[in-house]
């Protein structure tokens, strides 16, 4: 039984439990602090720039992944911008303990000076719910109040892989071998807390809706958006937000491993230059 239940909880994450595609300019991003990346300790690791907090801030937040560094290329093209951050954390860990850690080293940021004025935070798939749990549970809500939100191809409401979590034995069976199981499943208890009701109108009195935006890929495995249930269409509209911006299958952009396809980047770049609600565009990628 336990057997059959560890390869449903594989299905439910498939896909975003990926290593990167493709070989990118990494290296010098990743020494001297790949050993603390690969750690996955629940620390937010500084990539670029240095202890000022003269430029903007980029904060990135992997997926559900055993390999942080599918975020690096987007740090290597934009690390002369931005003072890019990496918060590695192991996606194994129930996501409200990993919430909790990203806001501990959110606080020290700012504790130390090093988050300046303008801070952007990026969310690839499973860490937008990561980052959704931060910002309704943390205890100072001026802690993410200013602060610039993309989501890259987020499970917003829950993923359309975990549908088969509806069923309550199966769920509660499935919960006991998988926290990222459960923190997907668009039916719930978490998914009512954080996606609707008193969360999800916590969340946008912190963070500002025109200061979000979603990138979506049109045909998303993952996504809960051709789910015809009301309550899970509510959650992922909640999720995903106001400004949507969708790429077409033609693209040939994939889920799985999106923080490293070009194509997705491109989007990726468009949304940082575009200014959000009183800020200025950072400016073009070092490319």
């Amino acid at each position: 039984m336990r057997v059959v239940l560890i390869v449903i909880a594989g299905v439910v994450l498939s896909g975003c439990t990926t290593v990167p595609k493709g070989c990118f300019e990494t290296s010098a991003i990743l020494e001297p602090k790949k050993q603390e990346v690969m750690e996955r300790k629940g620390s937010i690791v500084q990539l670029s720039g240095d202890s000022e907090n003269t430029r903007p801030v980029l904060v990135l937040l992997h997926g559900a992944t055993p390999d942080p560094s599918e975020m690096l290329e987007i740090a290597r093209q934009w690390k002369k911008e931005y003072a890019v951050f990496l918060f590695s954390y192991n996606y194994h860990e129930p996501v409200k303990k990993v919430a909790a850690k990203f806001t501990r080293e959110m606080q020290r940021l700012k504790a130390e000076n090093r988050l300046g004025e303008r801070v952007t935070v990026v969310t690839y798939s499973y860490s937008a719910i990561v980052f959704r749990e931060a910002v309704i549970t943390a205890p100072d809500c001026t802690l993410f109040s200013d602060a610039s939100l993309i989501q890259l191809a987020p499970t917003a409401g829950g993923s359309r892989l975990a549908r088969a979590m509806q069923i309550p034995l199966l769920a509660s069976l499935v919960r006991l071998v998988s926290n990222p199981s459960a923190a997907e499943d668009p039916y719930g208890s978490f998914a009512k807390t954080i996606w609707e009701g008193e969360g999800n109108e916590k969340f946008y009195s912190v963070i500002n809706p025109r200061r979000m935006q979603t990138i979506l890929v049109e045909g998303d495995s993952h996504s809960l958006a051709r789910v015809r249930n009301a309550k899970v269409q509510r959650r992922y509209k909640n999720g995903i937000g106001q400004n949507v911006t969708i790429i077409p299958k033609g693209a040939g952009v994939d889920h799985d491993y999106f923080p490293t396809e070009p194509a997705a980047l491109e989007y990726l770049r468009k949304a940082l230059e575009l200014p959000f609600a009183g800020a200025e565009p950072a400016g073009k990628p070092a490319g």
